[in-house]
């Protein structure tokens, strides 16, 4: 006889069966060797509809048999004021220097020369 912890209760799925996909492992040719390596292609409109518009980033969780993607938020949009800054830092050293003083300058820091 078994105990009332044992018995199986119904659930309701967490996911329709109509929203269930059926794919196959292909392969993909990897240059130079053209050796084949296992690839698995999604594509079609389901797609956006569940989240995953173009361009959207995806983290990819990988276990035993289960792959698991997960549609990432878009990273926030950089202010202004750092995409600057991010182009100074690619600027020659004497150009940085000129910017820092600018920067003195107009912030009430130093004299102008």
């Amino acid at each position: 006889m078994t105990d009332t912890h044992s018995i199986a209760q119904p659930f309701e799925a967490e996911v329709s069966p109509a929203n269930n996909r059926q794919l196959t492992v292909s392969y993909a040719s990897r240059y130079p060797d053209y050796s084949r390596i296992p690839a698995i292609t999604l594509k079609g409109q389901w797609l956006e509809a569940a989240g995953f518009a173009t361009g959207t980033a995806i983290a990819v969780k990988v276990m035993e048999g289960c792959i698991v993607l997960t549609a990432q938020p878009p990273a926030p949009e950089e202010s202004e004021l750092m995409q600057s800054l991010r182009q100074v830092c690619k600027l020659s050293a004497r150009k940085q220097k000129q910017v820092r003083e600018f920067i003195g300058v107009i912030a009430g820091k130093q004299k102008v020369a």
